[in-house]
């Protein structure tokens, strides 16, 4: 028994290390190349020293713990993984414990759609994504329709406003268009004011032609709009001006670099957005402007930007770029998220600092395998708090999260955890995190 609780700490541990290297690697604008080729070396650096363990096990016919690992340099760094691993394992712990909903979620259900059987054509295309779509559990083609209501500090005639959140559609051609059209016709189905979209939209530039065919029959233009942000995929496709006209031409708005004020039944929401670390189009961004304004929304492409959200003091964050891990294990949950705060913003509602701040797993991926983290559209209905007046004082621009305090959700996996991140929120505003 006590070996295998040692075992069992020294893996959580070996995979925990390499994990948190490898999300917070991901997380910055890395070369793609040198991206792929550490991916491989994560798997390398993970695999190998299970395989080496196994050996040892069946030449030595013993599983004891000290047996096994005999008195080399490996028996140090097993040492060190079984600190981290007791670490992380206490930390896991501690938030599913302490968990507690945003006090701002009012309400939550979601509608599993099974878009394989429903569409009754082939989704999946190449060879890769066919053996992909074999592997037992594997969600790729079910659509989980997210369903939330907020209740927010703004205008009671704000209330009512519909916003629809779509995240990294990625575009590479492996997942029909079909898929994607159906997803459409559930953002019209929903009949937002508002569509927000957070990036990763097209990776192959023989997809470009999808956004006409797709995106651009999002009827919601004709009321507050639709704006998008880019994503770290985006930059595969080269050309990005024509991918911004496509997207110009479909009707949609970039929110990244400019301050935008829609005028909504008789109140003021303000937009805008960011795409770094890997566009830089909101660093040309100016001062916001000095008019009130109800609602501020944020968009972003990864969650990493939350601490500019609270600077500016944004009522709503969308994000997505993270998956939800794409891989949810039960219990456990994410281990892998491109991100500099790991899985803590894999997906879900997260209440920082008065912003509240939802991550999508997104809609697709760049390989065709989910399991625990089925694809995601986001439908949200605001209400306005009790205490909401007809207009809304001039917020300042100072923000600070010294003291935040993360309250998360994963909706889906029912993943439940409270995580005091003041200490590592520290840093959240060093240069490759904020704008300007």
């Amino acid at each position: 028994m006590l070996d295998f609780a040692r075992w069992s700490l020294f893996l959580i541990g070996h995979v925990g290390i390499w994990a948190f290297l490898f999300n917070r690697s991901h997380s910055t604008a890395m070369i793609r190349s040198i991206r792929k080729a550490s991916e491989r070396a994560a798997i390398l650096v993970v695999t190998l020293p299970a395989i080496w363990i196994a050996v040892r096990i069946l030449t030595l016919g013993s599983i004891g713990f000290d047996t096994v690992l005999g008195d080399g340099w490996f028996c140090s760094y097993a040492a060190v993984c079984s600190i981290c691993g007791s670490l992380l394992t206490i930390a896991w712990a501690i938030r599913k414990i302490k968990f507690r909903l945003p006090k701002k979620v009012k309400s939550t259900n979601r509608q599993i759609l099974d878009l394989r059987n429903e569409l009754k054509a082939p989704i999946y295309h190449g060879t890769l994504p066919k053996l992909l779509e074999k592997i037992p559990f594997n969600e790729c083609h079910k659509l989980s329709l997210q369903n939330m209501e907020f209740e927010l500090e703004m205008p009671k005639n704000l209330a009512g406003l519909k916003i629809c959140h779509l995240s990294d559609l990625h575009y590479t051609g492996q997942i029909d268009i079909g898929y994607f059209q159906r997803v459409i016709a559930e953002v019209n189905r929903f009949d937002p004011d508002l569509v927000v979209i957070t990036g990763d939209i097209v990776d192959s530039t023989d997809c470009l032609e999808w956004i006409s065919e797709t995106l651009g029959q999002i009827q919601a233009k004709s009321k507050a709009g639709i704006y998008y942000v880019l994503g770290n995929h985006d930059r595969r496709v080269g050309d990005e001006q024509k991918l911004r006209q496509l997207l110009s031409s479909a009707g949609m708005v970039q929110a990244s670099g400019t301050w935008h004020d829609i005028q909504w039944n008789g109140a003021t929401i303000r937009i805008t957005g960011t795409a770094l670390p890997w566009f830089y189009d909101s660093k040309r961004l100016g001062p916001e402007p000095d008019s009130a304004c109800d609602l501020k929304i944020l968009l972003s492409h990864s969650p990493d930007q939350i601490g500019w959200a609270v600077q500016h003091q944004a009522d709503l964050m969308f994000a997505g770029h993270t998956h939800g891990g794409q891989i949810s294990l039960p219990i456990i949950g994410p281990v892998i998220a491109p991100s500099y705060y790991g899985v803590t913003f894999a997906s879900g509602t997260f209440d920082i600092n008065g912003t509240l701040m939802h991550v999508s797993r997104g809609l697709s991926g760049d390989e065709s395998i989910r399991i625990g983290s089925p694809p995601e559209l986001g439908c949200f209905s605001l209400t306005a708090n009790p205490q909401a007046t007809e207009s809304k004082p001039v917020l300042n621009q100072k923000g600070s999260l010294d003291t935040a305090m993360v309250q998360s959700k994963n909706q889906l996996e029912g993943r439940k955890s409270v995580k005091p991140i003041a200490a590592r929120m520290k840093k959240i505003n060093q240069s490759k995190m904020t704008v300007g």
